[in-house]
């Protein structure tokens, strides 16, 4: 097969989407949209920018909920994509059309919901809403990138009842996670087959 070089400006290949919930220091809920992240047993990576309020938040009160929607929800993702929750929008910012943004709850049109274990408020229409807590912060890329990925251990897991199979578990034909590619929104295909582990 013959291969081009290229340069991407982002590589997002298909990752799934999440809204980080995090608390400003007037005690609301903030919500950040992120596709960068990982989880390993309890462990979840997400990758942030140190310019972003759910950045501040975190170093301030180092817990958050990371709320995965189905694809059913990216109109009220991207409604919330081009908002900050810091009133003082950075000019960089203000270039790529982001402004701010108070309540992002009533801006993307979801509903709050109390967490068990943290402070920082659940997305209710989540399928999946799973409570951590931050362990320790890594710096990521150049001096000049300004990211972070943020290392948090899962406290609790919550999911919406009609996505759990008898067995307790997600059952994965009802799960339709919201993906993320080159920046466009897009749901799962079918399944093609299934891990000697599943």
């Amino acid at each position: 097969m013959q291969t081009d070089v290229v340069e991407l400006p982002v590589l997002y290949f298909g990752t799934p989407v999440a809204l980080i919930s995090s608390v400003n220091p007037d005690g609301a809920t903030n919500l950040s949209p992120i596709s960068s992240y990982w989880a390993l047993s309890d462990t979840i990576m997400i990758g942030l920018s140190t310019a972003g309020r759910c950045y501040s938040n975190i170093l301030q009160r180092p817990e958050a909920v990371l709320n995965l929607p189905d694809a059913s929800l990216w109109k009220n993702v991207e409604a919330i994509a081009a908002t900050t929750g810091s009133e003082v929008v950075p000019d960089n910012k203000k270039q790529m059309g982001y402004r701010f943004e108070r309540d992002k709850f009533r801006c993307a049109d979801l509903n709050t919901k109390a967490s068990e274990c943290i402070v920082p408020d659940r997305v209710a229409e989540c399928p999946i809403q799973i409570e951590a807590r931050v362990v320790r912060m890594h710096r990521i890329g150049s001096d000049d990138d300004a990211m972070v990925a943020a290392e948090l251990k899962a406290l609790r897991i919550h999911v919406h009842t009609e996505l759990l199979a008898p067995t307790r578990r997600i059952d994965v034909e009802r799960w339709k996670p919201l993906h993320y590619v080159f920046r466009h929104y897009y749901a799962l295909g079918g399944c093609l087959g299934t891990n000697f582990r599943a």
